[in-house]
């Protein structure tokens, strides 16, 4: 959905003049959007979502195209059971990256700040059944790296990641006691 501040679908949505649309459709075929994020270089959209079992998606989120769930899917039921045999089909929008097993995305962050220069223009997810956070090298649109950042060592529910005033990154776990985490170069 699509809104602009007054709570109207914006004239250029993709289905506005649509006969039988919602006028704030923006997407379609989204399973369980978890984090939003606009690219900081193109003000794209981008956003992750659950798999069922396995599955999780990142996407480049643009107006009018269909992300293909259920159709489409690199995840099963949590049975076992199948929800799909295709992963890739027409009119239907890949995934840039998607992740087997499952992580549990959750928070999703373009890192914007000067204070770790080699993780300018990264995307941050964090992990909610992975206890991780994942930070993705993301050139012209596309992953080229992969890193599980405090891999086995963290131990908590990522549920939110954001770029500070002071250009270190936050995390928000989702534990009982829950804590934000700041994250800076080791000196």
């Amino acid at each position: 959905m699509r809104i602009d501040r007054e709570g109207a679908a914006p004239a250029d949505n993709p289905f506005r003049d649509q006969a039988g649309a919602r006028p704030d459709i923006w997407s379609l075929g989204h399973r369980n959007i978890q984090g939003a994020a606009l690219h900081p270089a193109t003000g794209e959209l981008w956003t992750n979502e659950h798999g069922p079992k396995g599955g999780d998606e990142l996407n480049r989120t643009l107006g009018g195209r269909n992300y293909g769930w259920p159709v489409v899917t690199y995840g099963v039921e949590y049975s076992g059971a199948k929800v799909s045999d295709l992963t890739e089909a027409p009119g239907m929008e890949s995934p840039v990256h998607y992740w087997v097993p499952s992580i549990g995305t959750s928070g999703l962050a373009f890192y914007t700040a000067d204070r770790i220069p080699q993780w300018a223009g990264n995307v941050f997810v964090g992990g909610l059944a992975a206890k991780e956070l994942v930070r993705l090298e993301l050139p012209d649109g596309r992953v080229v790296h992969e890193e599980r950042v405090f891999k086995g060592t963290l131990g908590k529910r990522v549920r939110t990641v954001v770029t500070g005033p002071d250009g270190a990154l936050y995390l928000l776990t989702d534990e009982r006691a829950g804590e934000i985490l700041r994250v800076v170069p080791a000196e």
